[in-house]
């Protein structure tokens, strides 16, 4: 720490010569100047560094200790700045070459897409169309690019893919994924099992291809309850025994078992709705922060919105590799809100609050199910200024899943 302290206010290396140079250093160290690195050399002359704030008490020093100094090199940043100021046109030169470096660090200028193994059935380029949908493409700043928001949409487009990671390498950005691990088709095929419930209902109709049925049509069952058993009794029958024996063979349960199933829905709407919405309108801030202290280099410090909601994004500033600044570069981005008042009339309201038990209802029901009915109930008026529904669906569907046996 006191290197990085020495750098900023500057020293310069001495030498120092005469008879009474050990006066000269206990002198130094009694007017609390500063020394360091004290070396004697060959020809009897000694070698210090000295801070620049104690170069004018030296030489009443020397005159006490009747010796000489002689200044040899300058070092730190006071020597930097006055170079610099002799010669403008560098110093704007050196700035704009940080600058234009720093700039295109920001930017991403590739992008690679890794895997822990070989992708077998997900295509690179199809990965990287996606990802560029979401704004992951070369040619745009890190800065503006939202990797989690990314990472949800590759999940959610390709079921084929269990995990991603996008992150940025200097300009460069990989996406790495993985690969759901798909069972071979021999050894899917040989496993024995049941069919199940997936989930409540009353069974309407079994169609058995392969085991023994457990269930007819009529039957309420459970979730998790064996419908067509893999465990079948093959019975053998010999003629001078008077029963039949049976022989248990584990076979893969197959068959169609379709069942009613209900499906709830709760809805409501206020008949006065207040808040904040956003308008569309946003406004975007660039600080440098160092320590406590900071500028705005773009932007304004505080919008000109009345109401807003606002985000926040933290970049350490890196020169190169790991060499990084105590300096912080910190993107507000605000967007406007507006007030709102919405006032519903009754029948609006309940309307309102139908759809959304209804939507809240048809989330649940699988593509291939069929609604059979729908049944409207209103819920009692618990709440003033509120207007709540309740939806109960009823759905024709194959509630059966395959489960091996352990």
């Amino acid at each position: 720490m006191k290197t990085l302290l020495d750098y900023f206010l500057g020293y310069v290396i001495i030498t120092i010569r005469g008879k009474g140079i050990e006066r000269f250093i206990n002198l130094a160290v009694q007017r609390g100047i500063r020394m360091w690195d004290i070396s004697w050399m060959k020809d009897g002359s000694v070698r210090a560094k000295v801070q620049l704030s104690g170069i004018k008490a030296l030489r009443h020093v020397a005159r006490k200790s009747h010796c000489r100094f002689r200044i040899g090199q300058r070092q730190g940043l006071p020597f930097w700045v006055k170079f610099f100021q002799k010669r403008k046109m560098l110093a704007a030169g050196a700035i704009f070459f940080v600058l234009s470096l720093y700039e295109l660090s920001s930017f991403a200028f590739s992008v690679q897409v890794t895997s822990p193994e070989p992708l077998k059935i997900v295509n690179e380029q199809m990965i990287k169309r996606l990802a560029e949908e979401k704004g992951i493409k070369p040619g745009r700043p890190k800065w503006l690019m939202d990797f989690k928001a990314a990472e949800k949409y590759l999940i959610k487009e390709v079921p084929q893919l269990t995990w991603v990671n996008i992150s940025a390498q200097g300009t460069r950005l990989c996406i790495n994924v993985v690969e759901k691990v798909m069972p071979e088709p021999d050894e899917k095929n040989n496993k024995s099992g049941n069919i199940i419930a997936l989930k409540d209902g009353i069974i309407t109709e079994i169609l058995v291809m392969k085991g023994e049925p457990l269930v007819t049509s009529g039957d309420t069952v459970s979730q998790g309850q064996v419908l067509i058993s893999g465990i079948i009794t093959i019975q053998e029958e010999f003629p001078l025994e008077e029963e039949p024996l049976g022989k248990v063979e584990k076979v893969k349960a197959d068959g169609i078992v379709r069942a009613r199933v209900w499906y709830r829905g709760y809805g409501e709407c206020p008949l006065v709705e207040s808040g904040k919405t956003n308008t569309g309108k946003k406004a975007q801030s660039i600080k440098l922060q160092w320590g406590k202290r900071g500028v705005v280099i773009w932007g304004s410090a505080a919008p000109e919105f009345e109401y807003y909601i606002s985000d926040t994004n933290r970049r350490k500033l890196t020169l190169w590799r790991n060499i990084t600044l105590p300096v912080e570069i910190i993107t507000t981005t605000c967007w406007e809100q507006e007030v709102y008042k919405t006032v519903r009339s009754q029948e609006d309201a309940w309307q309102k609050a139908v759809n959304a038990a209804l939507l809240a209802a048809r989330r649940q029901v699988p593509a291939q199910a069929k609604i059979i009915s729908r049944q409207l109930k209103p819920v009692e008026e618990g709440v003033p200024g509120l207007k709540r529904a309740y939806v109960i669906l009823e759905t024709e569907e194959d509630i059966g899943k395959f489960i091996s046996i352990e």
